[in-house]
């Protein structure tokens, strides 16, 4: 009530601001799951509209986030902190603050979260900008399916026409904004789960999904696939605790058979994880990445405590590469650790890797108690905790401008979907 007060003796001009301000966001949205440069400008959008509208309004904070909800964004700021003062003791200092240009998003998309007044954004605004990521993703895939049906059909090999060759994103990002488009339709469909008016929106929903889950196949993203194991277990989880047995049930078992029939009618869409595990069983290195991880683990050994600095670790990567003889690994990309975790060990020592840990599991702890309960957000978090397990997000403006935006608008929104009984 005192919201919509506040609302009512809002001046025109704020309103003008606001609502720009929410086309923007969506605006974002639609930006980056399309190409993440032109993120780079609707975020600038953004960030400009929400400075603009400050300065008229007078009026600075987002009075709907939480004590706790602070702490997280706060977190964040943190941790870029900590990388961009590693650039003093960097080898490269020049490529330290590259690289910290890089990690902008880190900075700005919390700040923005913290200081704009985000209150008057309604329900269905919160829900319309979720699907909005779902929409683009759905379109994409149907181009991208279309195609691969024209050029299997004009005699191009299955090879060639999944995996790299599906979609030009890189396909382990594309699968973390798949995975996270299949997070929220999942919660909308919960939401609605007990009310007969909306089953046909339920029904489109599941459709999606299958959809999206399909996406995911086709890229043959083995970190997709393995996050996406794990959203399907959680989200049964989260269905069992709301005592909706029946969904409980049909999710995991739906879910194994539309596995079974991809598998059974193209198996050449798992071959990537049949691959891995058998090399696993076999004892075999088949993945450069564990030649990767394994010279980063002996940098850590000289440098714990602070690291290499921010950008500085490149050339000893190398050194260990030529050391162990690992001509694979010669190429620019493969100096990528692809490991979070591990690249923040080694680029900023111990210290980052606490505030790296904080950042990314203080949301989960905290959204599951009794008073900030946020189950999205703690299924958002384990998510891309996991997945960045094999790759190097933060490092990347494809992950930062992803993970950022959606870190903060789970934390804010997040509330909005728990179920209803509408």
């Amino acid at each position: 009530m005192a919201v919509q007060q506040k609302k009512a003796q809002s001046p025109a001009n704020l309103k003008w601001y606001e609502t720009l301000e929410l086309v923007s966001m969506a605006l974002y949205i639609i930006s980056v799951a399309i190409h993440w440069r032109l993120g780079i400008w609707a975020l600038a959008l953004l960030i400009l509209v929400a400075i603009v509208k400050m300065v008229t309004s007078h009026k600075v904070g987002n009075p709907i986030l939480t004590k706790a909800s602070r702490i997280c964004l706060l977190s964040m700021v943190l941790y870029f902190l900590v990388y961009f003062i590693s650039i003093h003791y960097s080898s490269s200092p020049l490529g330290g603050i590259t690289a910290s240009g890089k990690k902008i998003p880190l900075l700005v998309l919390p700040l923005f979260f913290l200081l704009s007044d985000l209150s008057y954004i309604r329900r269905k605004n919160v829900f319309t900008m979720g699907l909005l990521l779902a929409l683009v993703l759905t379109i994409r895939f149907c181009i991208m399916m279309a195609q691969a049906v024209l050029n299997y059909v004009s005699g191009t090999p299955f090879a060639q026409v999944i995996h790299f060759h599906f979609d030009p994103m890189h396909y382990n990002y594309l699968a973390l904004y798949i995975l996270t488009a299949i997070i929220i339709l999942s919660f909308e469909a919960i939401r609605h789960w007990d009310s007969p008016r909306w089953r046909i929106w339920r029904w489109t929903l599941v459709v999606d999904i299958m959809m999206l889950i399909e996406y995911i196949l086709m890229v043959c993203s083995r970190s997709g696939l393995l996050t996406l194991l794990m959203i399907a277990a959680a989200t049964t989880g989260y269905l069992i605790l709301l005592k909706k047995y029946r969904p409980a049930i049909i999710v995991p078992i739906a879910f194994i058979l539309f596995l079974g029939l991809n598998y059974i009618t193209m198996p050449r869409l798992f071959s990537r994880a049949q691959d891995t595990i058998e090399e696993m069983e076999a004892g075999e290195d088949g993945d450069v990445r564990q030649d990767i991880w394994e010279c980063a683990w002996e940098l850590v050994d000289d440098h714990q405590t602070i690291g290499y600095g921010n950008d500085g670790y490149w050339m000893e990567l190398y050194r260990q590469y030529v050391k162990h003889d690992l001509q694979n690994c010669y190429k620019k990309d493969k100096l990528n650790i692809h490991n979070q975790y591990l690249e923040t060990f080694v680029a900023t020592g111990a210290v980052g890797l606490i505030v790296l840990l904080f950042m990314v599991g203080l949301p989960a702890l905290l959204s599951v108690t009794r008073r900030n309960w946020n189950p999205i957000m703690v299924l958002f978090t384990l998510a891309y905790a996991l997945w960045i397990f094999f790759e190097e997000a933060f490092s990347r403006q494809m992950g930062l401008l992803f993970i950022c935006w959606w870190y903060g608008f789970f934390l804010t929104f997040g509330h909005y979907y728990l179920p209803t009984k509408d």
